[in-house]
This record gives structure tokens, sequence and C-alpha cells, in this order.
């Protein structure tokens, strides 16, 4: 894990804004920063990095990396890179090092483009050919690792942060008001279903692309990598014998590290799996963070001490504090160059700034289960719809009203035959908006997202509905907040489920396999029996972490209003002022809304720092 930034193209960038930025990227790479200038003419190239040592500690691995005509910047890992170290081998091809970065490098020189689709791993990555005088910039498939780019006419700039482009380029970027718009009212669901970000003319860079562009600044951005639904029959036995094959190999690549490594622990099936898997199937001694929450919503705490004694582990519980949770927050919307998603992501930052103390350099997560195997309440109803012609389209619905319905809060998902009669309903994805636009400003309506914001992946309502949580929804902002809350402790994260075979083996599943018996993501328990306790495994109630901010936000104090309400603040350029005041006056709306609330005070202490 590490931080890249760059330019190409005729402006000059001076070496104090180079050293400057340098200075920018430490929290991401602290253990060596450096930095490649290439000029010919009026044309150049900045090539800067910043790494943190995981694979191969030694200076000769430090980047950038140069292999003859070829320079390299790369943030992320090569997980499978012995196998494709051992296949250059065979071809003839030397190493001085034992870095996954040289193997990246010297297998994209000798297989060009093609070599994106062989990578497992996580990246985002610029290679400079001097020869050819060509750029190549490339994202991993599921966007694990974040990348920025701003192009203008004199050239193009890149990097892993927001904050290294405007160094780079020494512009004060202005604020996008569509961004800040949807976020306010319609929450993180609305901020990855395109590029932008929360700065006009900053862009996401393309999940699963590479880009290639030249002296001539012509750009050509395409994809190496599409997931589709192709459901093939399969018995069901062979579906979880297949899934527990591809879910091991997926974890031993990710435990590969020259560094130590941790695990964020909840009382679910996802993270359970993967350190069930790390402890006893390939003998890892584990270290693992819990938060500890007293709110019985959330608190998965018998869960997680089945596993602490059954395992052994060496297990901290890092208590929900709200003390100190506004100064947290503040320092987190100033390293993350924007407002965070939710709550839950403040408290995970804190598990990261552990682990670092602690002395770890990796922090592994289960982020993406969800998406592949089926975890969402919603999803319960659209595979009712899935099944609705099915022999045994009853028996699922029963085992739906028995094990699934007495669990589901939200009376939207309490309906059984609400995909069925409304196929095209999707209004749950912005809670509440309809109500929370009113307290925007009404020049600023106008930026919401109407109705349906799906990509179309799928006939299948189900797999599409996935397809667009994990590519456009919950697991972009997931990966960019938890990459984000790790880098500032320099720590890096690892999601063992967004494996590339085991995607894309799961969807060619057919859906009427993924519940069964009242239980979603029934592959991978079963897959999981017999390694993961019982207990935990078939565990029916999903409760996920997250923190209502009235639990630390005393909204009826003086220091509140001081910070919060002034007349002046900026954030009442987008909010009806008197309304929110009334809103807050009223304690059972500030229980209904606070997600807004989380919003609102996230949203103001980002422009007031702006």
């Amino acid at each position: 894990m590490c931080g890249i930034a760059g330019y190409i193209g005729f402006n000059e960038i001076s070496k104090k804004t180079i050293l400057n930025t340098l200075e920018l990227m430490k929290n991401r790479g602290p253990d060596s920063q450096n930095f490649k200038k290439y000029q010919h003419n009026n044309f150049n190239v900045y090539l800067l990095h910043s790494r943190l040592n995981i694979i191969d500690l030694r200076n000769l691995a430090n980047q950038p990396f140069i292999d003859g005509d070829n320079t390299l910047i790369f943030n992320g890992e090569i997980y499978n890179y012995i196998e494709l170290k051992n296949e250059l081998k065979k071809k003839g091809v030397n190493f001085k090092t034992k870095s996954d970065s040289e193997v990246l490098l010297k297998y994209y020189i000798h297989y060009g483009n093609e070599a994106f689709k062989k990578f497992e791993g996580m990246w985002s990555l610029a290679i400079w050919n001097n020869k050819k005088k060509k750029l190549i910039v490339s994202r991993d498939r599921f966007g694990e690792k974040p990348l920025y780019i701003y192009k203008t006419v004199n050239g193009l700039f890149f990097g892993s942060e927001i904050k290294f482009i405007k160094s780079l380029s020494s512009i004060n970027f202005s604020l996008s008001e569509k961004q800040i718009s949807k976020y306010l009212v319609q929450g993180y669901k609305s901020l990855y279903n395109d590029e932008d970000t929360f700065y006009k003319k900053i862009k996401h860079f393309p999940k699963s692309s590479f880009l290639m562009i030249n002296r001539s600044l012509n750009i050509d951005i395409k994809k190496y990598w599409n997931l589709r639904y192709k459901p093939k029959k399969v018995a069901i036995e062979k579906a979880i014998q297949k899934t527990r094959e591809l879910l091991n190999e997926s974890v031993k690549l990710r435990l590969r590290s020259d560094v130590p490594i941790a695990f964020s622990l909840s009382g679910g099936i996802d993270s359970n799996s993967l350190i069930y898997l790390s402890s006893k199937k390939f003998k890892k001694k584990i270290k693992a963070y819990s938060i500890l929450d007293f709110d019985e919503d959330y608190n998965e705490k018998k869960y997680i001490d089945i596993a602490k004694k059954e395992l052994n582990l060496d297990l901290d519980y890092i208590k929900v504090d709200t003390k100190h949770a506004l100064e947290e927050l503040e320092k987190l919307i100033n390293y993350h160059d924007q407002p965070i998603a939710t709550s839950n992501f403040l408290f995970h930052s804190i598990i990261a700034k552990k682990a670092h103390k602690d002395g770890f350099k990796i922090l592994i997560s289960g982020q993406g289960s969800d998406e592949i195997f089926t975890g969402y309440y919603d999803h319960t109803i659209q595979y009712l719809y899935e099944t609705r012609n099915e022999k045994n389209y009853k028996n699922n619905l029963d085992n739906w009203k028995k094990y699934i319905l007495r669990d589901i809060q939200n009376p939207i998902f309490q309906n059984p035959n609400l995909y069925i009669k409304n196929p095209t309903y999707r209004e749950h994805l912005f809670d509440s908006s309809n109500k929370l636009k009113l307290y925007l400003k009404k020049e600023y309506r106008k930026n919401l997202i109407k109705k349906n914001i799906e990509k179309k992946y799928s006939s299948s309502l189900l797999r599409n509905r996935m397809m667009n949580e994990l590519f456009h929804e919950g697991v972009p902002v997931c990966l960019n907040n938890e990459d984000m809350n790790c880098m500032y402790s320099s720590v890096e994260n690892r999601s063992p489920f967004l494996d590339t075979k085991l995607c894309e083996f799961m969807y060619t599943v057919p859906s009427n396999l993924l519940m069964q018996d009242g239980f979603t993501k029934f592959i991978l328990r079963k897959s999981m029996e017999g390694l993961v306790n019982n207990k935990i495994l078939f565990n029916r109630v999903k409760k996920g972490f997250n923190v209502s901010v009235n639990s630390f936000v005393n909204f009826e104090s003086e220091k509140f209003k001081e910070n919060f309400l002034k007349k002046r603040s900026p954030i009442f350029d987008f909010i009806n002022r008197d309304k929110l005041i009334g809103l807050i006056k009223t304690p059972s709306k500030r229980k209904q809304y606070s997600k807004f609330l989380f919003n609102f005070i996230n949203t103001s202490i980002f422009l007031k720092n702006f």
C-alpha cells in the first residue's frame, strides 16, 4: 500500500511543489518518498511515490521502479505475484527484488495491456515508457485503491488522494454544489453513480480500466474487465464446494506479507469466515479488533466472544467513545478531503489507529460479501420475485415469513409482494429524500437524483441490484472510506471477498440457489460449515454497525449551537436554517432523521474548513 501522484503535459512543476506534495503523501507511505522527472523539449512527466513497506522491505524495492525504458509507480498489492513471477522465470526473465512491484512491471512489459487481466489484487498505478513517450494509468477491478484525475488542455494530473492533485496543480478547486446537495439529502448511495467528486473538474478514475496518453495528450480509456451474470446449471453441493475452494485460495493469497497482519472482527459470518480460515486452515496467530457498542441494536459481543474463546484470539475491544467524537470527526474529514459516508467510519478509523499503534501494517475486513452472496433484507424479497414462478416458491415464502420477516424493521421490506407487484421499485435507495429535500434550499433541489439510478447489468432483478451495490453504491463508498481511514494511520486494508475468481464464479450460480431454508448467504454459510462455529454461522440476524449521531452530539448544548448554527455558516447556503432548527428542537425527529443530521454536521465541518 502506498501513495502515487503524477502529471503529464506541457507545464513545469517546481521542485518545491514536488517536495510539498511528497510530504502530504507520507501517511500513505512513511517508509520512503521519491519522484522521477522526464523532460522532452517542452513536454514533462512527473511520477511521485510514497511507500508503505509490505512486500520486500529492502530499499531495492522502492519506487519509482525503473526497468529499462519503463518506470512504475504503484499503490496496492498484486497477491498472485509469486505465480506470475514463476511464469516469467520459465520464459527466462530475471529479477533483482522479491517485490510484487517488480513482477507487476516485468509482467506488463512482457504482455502489455493484457497483463491487467492476469493480476489478482488491488491497485492504482502509472507506467511511463520513455522510448514510446506513452503513459499507462490503471485501476483495479473493484476500485479498492482510489485514484483521481484532473484533465486540462495542457495535461493530466492524477493521484491516490485529492489533496495530491490540489498540491501538484496549485489550484484551489471549486466545490461541487451538486455533490454536496446529493450527499446532504440522499446520502452516501448517491455519490458513486458517476465519476464526480466533491470538487469540480476532479474525477474518480473508472475502476476495471486503463488509460493511455501520449505527447499529443490524446487520451484513450478502455475497460479490461466486466462482470456479467451468466447462470450455469450447477448442483448446490458443487457450488458450495467450489466456493469453499475459491475462498480458501483468496484468503491464502491475501495472507502474503512481510509485515504483521490484523483483522477487523464483528459478530457476523463475513469477518468470522476470514478469521476462522486464517486460524484453522492456515495456522495463523490472529490479532483482531472489535467495536464494542452498548446499544443492543448493534452489540455483537456474544458472537465475537465465541470466536475469541474458540480460536484463542488476541482480541481488543474498542469501546464506542463519544466524548471526543466530534473532534475526531473533524480530523478525519480534513484528511478525507470530503465528508465521510456514515458514522460507522468514524469508529472504524479508531480500529485502524489502534492497529497502527500496536505495530500492524495490514487490516483485513469482510467487505463485499453482501453483494456477492446476498446479505440485505431487500435481497430477500427480490429473491422471492426471482423464484415467483418456481415450484418451491410457496416454501420460499413460508421460510421468509418464518425466519426473516421478524427481523425486518423497515416496513417497506415487510411486504413480500413488493417487487412482484412493482419490480421497478427503488425508492428505498434514498430513504425519506422527498421529506428531506424540503430542508434544502429550492435552488439546490435540482441537483438531486431522480428515482432509479441503476445501471443495467442484467435482466435479473436481484443480480442487477447486487451489481449496482457492488460497483456504484455501498461497496465503493466503503472501500474509499476504509482506504482513507487506514491510510490516515499508515495501514493497508485488504478485502478477501473481492476476489476475481470468487466473484465471477458466484455470478454463474443461479439466483435460486443463493437463499435456502430462510438463510441469506446460504452458499457461504454452508461452505464454512465444519469450520466456523455454528452459532455464528447460522445466526440469522443482520445487525451491522452504525452509531446514531444522537449518541455523540448534544444538540441542545451551547457548544453545538456555537459550532453549527451560526447564521453565516456556509452550510446555510444549502440548508434552510429555520427549518433545521425546528427539526433539532423536536427529539422524536432528531431520532428519525439521525442520518440526515450526521450528514449536516459532516458537511458543516467540511465547508467550514474548505
